[in-house]
């Protein structure tokens, strides 16, 4: 009996220890659901993984998103739209708003809304759910309000470490760019490598 009662408190400094790590996370945790309660959306904050809102969005952004009932969608909009077909929320900008006149009481009047990211060639109706056309109202759970430029970086590498290969390939090419851009500047011909 004795040798139960000394390990645990042999393990009471332990877990001692651990209490400000945990203090810590849950003052995150309950200062995220504070933010998605006054955004109104489960995710009020997202980070950008693609350069298809370029150069509105860079890769590794932190966006704020807030979905606050509004009676219309306008163009230039940039919701973010959960889609059956896609894991992931997208975020693109309105490009085409068309309104619909139902009879229907409740739902008199409802939008057709086509996006496309602004680094992208085309609209988006080939990233729509089959034989769907527009996007409806009810696919939106937020829109974009705000960015935190590069912060998402460090979420993105302590989830996958590979973030920072490309990190660094954007910084070495980068570099290596410069560098060709002053040898051609100078009559040079540039370094192929």
């Amino acid at each position: 009996m004795s040798d139960l009662s000394s390990s645990r408190w042999e393990l009471r400094p332990a877990l001692w220890s651990i209490l400000p790590f945990l203090q810590v996370l849950s003052a995150f945790l309950m200062g995220y659901k504070a933010l998605s309660l006054l955004t109104n959306t489960p995710n009020p904050l997202m980070i950008v993984t693609t350069g298809s809102m370029e150069p509105a969005f860079q890769i590794g952004d932190i966006l704020l998103i807030v979905n606050h009932q509004r009676h219309a969608v306008e163009i230039g909009d940039i919701p973010v739209c959960q889609l059956s077909n896609r894991p992931f929320p997208m975020v693109h900008r309105v490009i085409k708003v068309l309104h619909q006149e139902a009879g229907a009481e409740p739902e008199r009047h409802r939008q057709l809304i086509l996006t496309k990211g602004d680094n992208n060639e085309l609209d988006d109706t080939a990233l729509y759910p089959d034989g769907q056309m527009f996007l409806h109202r009810h696919q939106i759970v937020g829109f974009v309000r705000g960015s935190i430029p590069f912060l998402g970086w460090i979420v993105m590498i302590v989830q996958n470490p590979l973030y920072l290969l490309h990190l660094w390939n954007v910084a070495w090419l980068g570099q290596r760019m410069e560098e060709n851009v002053l040898t051609v500047a100078m009559g040079e011909q540039p370094m192929v490598q």
